[in-house]
């Protein structure tokens, strides 16, 4: 029987070969514990992607989220805490006023959101812990016994560690939904490089000038204080009196870390060393297909002579938290937009003020499917990581106006690989808006730097879910994987910089030095020679003979005092009898 050529089409080949990938590369039903504690739809969809296409496989999650599914799935337990929403929603005002910090307003500070990270911890640590649904799961799963946990890096790292100890301390997977700040970097044994690997809340590139090679290296090393001083002193504190019975310390939890999952791949960061047991598997939450976008709205799109623009500043800043002149400016500037359609994302029940008829608002917005529609043409966006891999994805050039946190990382990308232009939010108006957006829509160089970046995006053996589904079922079987984990892991901060062995290699230098010095001035003091005799000055002193010098023992001192009175009372007396007896001579 002569067999079938293999599909030469792309996407034939790459489903034929992830199904037969998952059909034999399987692992037994797994009893597996998320805790995805951070109010922010943006983090939660790629980790519950990843959550949700486990449990598609057969494995018993138990999940703690913000963003619960609306209908219930099979093996997916979820754990409500989305009353931490309305931590910031409720009365941003007030939240600012109590940790010094919102996501409802530009922050250009570098350091800024690195000094609120100890207040919005404490926070949010006393909002989770006081929710009754976190106090009975503590006490049901008390005792039990689970496969493998996955926790999201760094944030409320006091639940991390207490679960842990309560369901039989399993391998834990780390899973990050941005790329990861340095301080996550090193708990999984990556290398910390400040000189070209910018802090994802730092404004800069790979490529810093030697300015900013400073502020990166202060930033760094910032974030290493506020945690180790600040932050988990006080995690440790909430541990000890939410679970008495937790054994180990923070440092302890590091035993078990034994993957870190990266929702994001280098088309949208840049290159770094990383060790084996760090996976970038790319965009998560993205899907294949998007879902339909309703009939009303795909019609209105389809019907747009020159094409669309989407206007969101994604799940956290709300549109309507932008000032009224600064959105005036915008308004002005789609209004002499006639022949482009405008979707605008805008959350209040009011009206936009001075709508014209080519922009329609809509409260919530279907991003990926609007990102996927063939007609859209640009996305003014705050350039969030998963706004800026879907339009990544979908080759959409990008207008970035970045708010808070890796918001400029993503944006300086951006701009450095020519996909997209920067607008300062405090510098929004009629002219800047609309020159920009001209610009975006006439420079094909945008779009095809796009189209280039998205062909990287979408060059991979397996979907990122995949992927990330085939890391964690090899974590399993492989009981943690310890043969992934670096030595690194067992070092203190200062012993994989090396600073031990540098300072320590200083000090015996000077040591050295020390020594070397002392043994010298020894040897002059016992061994250096003789001063020359009285006679022997006085001689070279009279005669004219020069090649007498050279026959005389070399002065390597200067007489002392003491010398010097005793040599003179010898040459007052000496000097009349030798000048006689030169006279004498000469008769």
């Amino acid at each position: 029987m002569r067999l079938k050529a293999f599909p030469k089409n792309a996407k034939i080949q790459n489903t034929v070969i992830t199904s037969i990938f998952i059909i034999f590369v399987t692992c037994n039903a797994a009893k597996i514990f998320c805790i995805f504690p951070i109010a922010s739809y943006s983090h939660q969809k790629p980790m519950l992607a990843l959550s949700r296409a486990l449990a598609s496989r057969g494995h018993n999650l138990t999940v703690i989220t913000t963003n619960p599914s609306q209908v219930p799935i099979e093996n997916h337990r979820e754990i409500n805490i989305n009353h931490l929403y309305n931590l910031d929603n409720k009365d941003p005002v007030q939240f600012e006023e109590k940790i010094g910090f919102t996501t409802q307003k530009r922050q250009k500070s570098v350091t800024q959101l690195i000094k609120a990270f100890p207040a919005i911890f404490k926070f949010m640590t006393a909002s989770v812990f006081n929710s009754s649904q976190i106090q009975n799961l503590i006490k049901e799963v008390n005792g039990t016994n689970f496969d493998l946990m996955i926790v999201e890096p760094l944030v409320l790292t006091s639940l991390m560690i207490g679960f842990s100890d309560l369901i039989g301390n399993p391998p834990i997977v780390g899973i990050s939904s941005c790329i990861p700040l340095s301080v996550v970097d090193f708990e999984y044994g990556n290398p910390i490089i400040p000189s070209y690997i910018p802090e994802i809340v730092s404004p800069y590139t790979d490529s810093m000038s030697l300015f900013q090679r400073i502020i990166n290296f202060y930033v760094t090393w910032y974030n290493f204080y506020m945690l180790n001083v600040h932050i988990q002193p006080h995690q440790e504190k909430i541990m000890r009196e939410q679970f008495g019975n937790a054994e180990r310390f923070l440092r302890d939890l590091e035993v078990n870390k034994s993957l870190l999952i990266v929702s994001g791949d280098f088309s949208t960061s840049y290159p770094r060393p990383v060790q084996p047991n760090t996976i970038y598997v790319g965009p998560m939450h993205l899907q294949t297909t998007p879902a339909p976008l309703p009939e009303d709205l795909k019609k209105w799109m389809d019907e747009a002579e020159d094409g669309i623009i989407y206007f969101s500043l994604g799940s956290n800043m709300k549109i309507t938290s932008v000032p009224g002149e600064k959105g005036s400016g915008f308004i002005k500037a789609f209004k002499q937009l006639r022949k482009i359609r405008v979707m605008w994302k805008w959350e209040a029940d009011e009206e936009l003020p001075g709508r014209p008829d080519n922009i329609m608002v809509k409260k919530i917005t279907r991003t990926q499917s609007i990102a996927a529609h063939p007609k859209l043409k640009l996305f003014i966006s705050q350039v969030g990581l998963q706004s800026f891999q879907e339009a990544v994805y979908n080759a959409v050039p990008i207008l970035g106006i970045p708010m808070v946190a890796d918001e400029d990382y993503n944006t300086m990308k951006l701009v450095k690989v020519g996909a997209g232009l920067f607008l300062e939010f405090e510098e929004i108006n009629y002219d800047v808006v609309y020159e920009k957006i001209k610009g975006l829509l006439t420079n094909k160089s945008c779009k095809e730097n796009m189209m280039r970046l998205s062909s990287i995006m979408k060059d991979k053996p397996l979907s990122a879910v995949d992927t990330a589904v085939w890391w964690v079922e090899y974590t399993i079987r492989h009981k943690g994987a310890p043969h992934l984990s670096p030595a690194a892991l067992d070092l203190r901060r200062h012993q994989d910089e090396k600073l031990d062995a540098f300072f320590l290699s200083v000090l015996i230098m000077l040591i050295i030095r020390f020594v070397i010095c002392f043994t010298i001035k020894v040897i002059r003091l016992f061994y250096s020679p003789e001063p020359l005799p009285p006679v022997a000055s006085l001689a070279l002193a009279l005669t004219d003979d020069a090649s007498a010098a050279s026959v005389l023992p070399k002065r390597r001192r200067i007489p002392t005092e003491y010398e010097t009175n005793v040599f003179g009372q010898f040459y007052k007396q000496v000097t009349p009898l030798l000048k006689s007896y030169q006279g004498s001579i000469a008769l």
